[in-house]
């Protein structure tokens, strides 16, 4: 079937996290969307990486469309501009330490745009005074999930470094059916027994409510002015992180060490009045490895599976790594992350259902929004001619948690971002958490001599 040249089908993934993105704006909050920092050493040519935008946004017209939904009615689509084009708002900051250009992107994550209105995927530009730019790149998940961006800011830079013809910048329409597709490749047998897997997770943890860091509220009635904070591990560190993981649990993943630590604070920093009897819980996002190296996929192509431990299995640190990381191979095993695919494609016709379970899951259930992105150095050392500093996530939150902890790694660092709402969680508190986290992984790492890898 050829391609609608004016519009874009939402895929079923695409439609559950519109679900998601709704169930968290009517709490109050901004949505559900994620920013990734691209710094540079150095000033950015300007007019070049707007000139690379521009073909960015010829090339995929999603980009620039407006979302347009009939209550479920007919399939949601993305309306494509013709003639529109990403814009690059400058932003001059007042000062070059890393806590204005966190400051920043805060506060544009605190500012709604909900994509019926505004550019799915947008861009910014943070000229930090006497020093290098500061590329924000700001998507809500209904368009894309996290395993895009990398491939994006590759395919701007490459578009920079050329100048360009009509031909190569023609519209290159999103391939339909990539998740029916994927499902259909599994014998309906598995794809059944992962379901049904998936399903008896999901009641698991909906009947648990999970520990939380702050006080927690029900809605908020204000606009909320999030915050971020942030934790920088240097290469030393994060490499003996990295073999005490893989001593412990036979494969050098930071993130379930990372996801232990978040748990063991929240159960150290939070209320022991609101926590006792609740679980610690967290949805972790698998990619479905359907996009090529070649070019960005601009839809959502991933799965979520719930991790979580008890209360009482946080005091051995060891242990708790251990746990966790056995919980997501039996996740693997069984294919959890296909069964909850499978469940969305079935009822991605009902988006209520849909938002009812996932709303339920994310708002009650999740003591922490994480994800570990692992190594970014994929980005490239230069982005518009200019050196890489770092990269770094910040991602949303709502109540009642109030928290969201993103982690990833560039040149050997590992970068820790907190982002808060202070109503629910104070500004003294998220930082004491985000030090304590580090503390803890400085003696996780130090516990026992790491095996070389």
């Amino acid at each position: 079937m050829k391609p609608n040249p004016d519009r874009q089908l939402l895929n079923p993934l695409d439609v559950a996290l519109r679900c998601i993105d709704h169930a968290i704006r009517g709490m109050g909050f901004p949505g559900f969307e994620t920013q990734m920092l691209v710094a540079l050493a150095e000033r950015v040519d300007v007019p070049r990486l707007r000139n690379a935008l521009t073909r960015f946004g010829r090339r995929h017209p999603v980009v620039t469309a407006r979302l347009v939904e009939d209550e479920g009615r007919h399939p949601s689509f993305w309306q494509f501009r013709p003639g529109a084009i990403p814009q690059l708002p400058e932003i001059e900051l007042s000062s070059a330490e890393p806590s204005a250009v966190l400051a920043a992107a805060a506060e544009l994550l605190s500012t709604p745009q909900d994509p019926a209105a505004a550019d799915p995927l947008r861009f910014h530009l943070l000229h930090r005074p006497g020093g290098g730019d500061v590329l924000v790149i700001q998507y809500n998940h209904t368009l894309i999930d996290n395993s895009a961006t990398a491939l994006i800011v590759r395919e701007i830079d490459g578009l920079s470094q050329t100048g360009g013809t009509a031909e190569q910048d023609q519209p290159q329409f999103e391939p339909r059916f990539l998740i029916g597709n994927y499902l259909r490749h599994v014998p309906h047998a598995d794809r059944r027994a992962a379901a049904q897997a998936a399903i008896e997770l999901q009641a698991h943890i909906i009947r648990s409510r999970g520990a939380l860091l702050g006080r927690g509220e029900k809605n908020v009635t204000r606009p909320p002015r999030l915050k971020v904070a942030a934790r920088v591990a240097e290469p030393e560190l994060t490499r003996a992180i990295r073999g005490r993981a893989a001593e412990l649990c036979g494969l050098p993943s930071l993130s379930m060490a990372m996801l232990g630590s978040a748990f063991r604070g929240i159960r150290a920093l939070g209320s022991p009045e609101h926590n006792t009897g609740r679980h610690y819980n967290a949805g972790i996002g698998l990619d479905l490895d359907l996009r090529e190296e070649s070019g960005a996929l601009l839809q959502n192509l991933l799965s979520l599976v719930a991790i979580y431990a008890r209360g009482d299995e946080l005091a051995d640190r060891d242990g708790l790594v251990r746990s966790l990381s056995l919980q997501m191979r039996d996740r693997l095993v069984r294919r959890l992350d296909l069964g909850i695919v499978r469940l969305v494609h079935v009822f991605h016709r009902r988006p209520r259902y849909v938002s009812w379970v996932m709303g339920h899951l994310l708002r009650w259930s999740c003591s922490v929004w994480y994800a570990y992105f692992g190594a970014l150095d994929s980005v490239g050392p230069r982005f518009c001619g200019v050196p890489v500093e770092r990269v770094q996530y910040i991602g949303p939150t709502w109540s009642p948690k109030g928290i969201a902890l993103l982690v990833d790694q560039f040149a050997g660092r590992l970068y820790l971002q907190l982002t808060f709402d202070p109503e629910l969680v104070a500004e003294p508190l998220a930082n004491t958490y985000l030090d304590w986290l580090m503390g803890d992984l400085e003696e996780f790492a130090a516990a026992s001599p790491p095996r070389s890898l």
